[in-house]
């Protein structure tokens, strides 16, 4: 293993990180000058491509005018404006948002605000979360224990709650051995299941990405399955939260991807994107009745963070979201994401290559050692990470994801790049990745 002389305790400890100096549009370039297209937005994050200035310059200026205020005592300008602006973002119903600083803090507070909101309701028992396996909610506590990426979980399971988990309505690999859409997403009947099985008492909510990243490879959840969920979830007195961390803020066409279902849930959690990568953001946007509750109970949501509705991260949502606004981005979100389907769809004659997968600005393959009988390749040959190592040797960053075949192996490659990438762009990124999926194909 090369050691590492460096100060900084990286998460792959034989890993050499170069640093990157300096980023444009939609690449960055090392401390080598080494010039990368950045297929993935960071971690879907740099939603905007790099150095817009407009967002910068609104940081810049509420730092200048306002260092930090405790929002136990204060509000913000900019924390108000941007609560509001998420609030016109939401479905129709939703009227309070939470500004806090991650995708993980997010989803933790959206899981205490289930708990609460059933606890001044006078439902005491209600605390457990249902959410899926393969999933990603999160590295906080609460957050890992919601998470079903099993890679993930291992290590620190002494530590996590007990949540129940269900199976992801993964088409490719039905549970039930169905077809979409005639299964009339029968698999959606597993939520039931488990509610019945630990109690309807007792389940407070349940978590679901309408649009998966991380080892699902942007796993597209039917609408039919989203119908079903909900109406399981009204008739069991348990809130439906929809993780939009990766797929909302315009990703997928749409401000967020539960649209794509017609379902309404109770509570929406983003980060991400949301600050366009200038800052650690993350929020929570609730329907009415849940605030309404707060407000008849007379009692207050106890929780909070010492940065919740920081003023400078507020301006930087703020500007992201108008800046989004100003240039249709979310309509060209849908209209690259359209083309990047058409050009990913190329690569599903590859034999390595299973499925194509997504929507919008966000599209994912997943490889596997046997095409006919969609076996995946075992983990410890890594083959997610040896595509992404190509590519990036190869100028191109983009996002492996792992376990998601059964929760040890399965690999999938994704791609989600900022909105402002051309059509161009979307071609030299796909045929890299063509390139690079052959290169470990041809020694695999």
């Amino acid at each position: 293993m090369k050691p590492n002389t460096e100060n900084v305790f990286h998460r792959q400890i034989a890993k050499d990180y170069p640093a990157v100096v300096r980023g444009q549009g939609v690449h960055l370039w090392d401390e080598n000058g080494k010039k990368y297209l950045d297929g993935a937005a960071g971690v879907f994050v740099a939603i905007l491509g790099q150095g817009v200035e407009e967002i910068a310059d609104a940081i810049n200026e509420e730092m200048r005018r306002l260092t930090f205020a405790y929002t136990t005592t204060f509000t913000s300008e900019k924390e108000r404006a941007l609560t509001r602006k998420l609030v016109e973002w939401a479905p129709e119903g939703f009227d309070k948002a939470w500004i806090c600083t991650s995708g993980s803090a997010a989803n933790e507070t959206a899981i205490k605000l289930a708990r609460h909101y059933h606890l001044v309701r006078g439902n005491s028992n209600k605390y457990r979360v249902v959410a899926r396996r393969h999933s990603y909610h999160g590295s906080s506590m609460g957050a890992l224990s919601l998470t079903g990426a099993a890679p993930r979980r291992k290590p620190y399971e002494p530590l996590l709650i007990d949540f129940p988990h269900i199976s992801p309505p993964n088409c490719y690999r039905c549970p039930l051995d169905l077809q979409y859409p005639s299964c009339a997403a029968a698999c959606a009947s597993e939520l039931e299941d488990v509610i019945q099985r630990v109690g309807a008492d007792t389940v407070s909510a349940f978590i679901v990405e309408p649009m998966a990243g991380g080892p699902l490879g942007g796993l597209v959840t039917p609408p039919e399955y989203m119908q079903a969920a909900r109406e399981i979830c009204d008739r069991h007195d348990v809130l439906l939260i929809a993780d939009e961390v990766i797929s909302g803020i315009g990703r997928t066409g749409r401000k967020f991807a539960i649209e794509h279902t017609g379902v309404t849930p109770d509570v929406i959690t983003v980060a991400k994107g949301l600050g366009a990568g200038f800052v650690p953001i993350g929020g929570v946007v609730a329907h009415e009745r849940i605030h309404a509750a707060f407000e008849k109970a007379e009692t207050s949501f106890v929780h909070g963070e010492s940065f919740t509705g920081h003023t400078a991260v507020s301006a930087a949502g703020l500007a992201t979201l108008e800046y989004i606004e100003a240039h249709d981005l979310v309509s060209r979100a849908e209209e690259m994401g359209d083309y990047l389907g058409e050009r990913m769809a190329m690569l599903g004659d590859h034999p390595m290559v299973g499925e194509i997968r997504g929507c919008g600005l966000l599209r994912g393959a997943e490889l596997v050692a046997d095409k006919s009988s969609k076996r995946p390749f075992a983990r410890a040959e890594g083959v997610a990470e040896a595509v992404a190592r190509e590519c990036t040797e190869r100028g191109l960053l983009i996002l492996p994801g792992v376990a998601g075949a059964d929760g040890t192996d399965g690999d999938t490659v994704v791609l989600g790049p900022p909105y402002i990438v051309t059509r161009e762009e979307i071609d030299d990124m796909v045929s890299i990745l063509g390139e690079s999926i052959q290169a470990v194909s041809a020694r695999t």
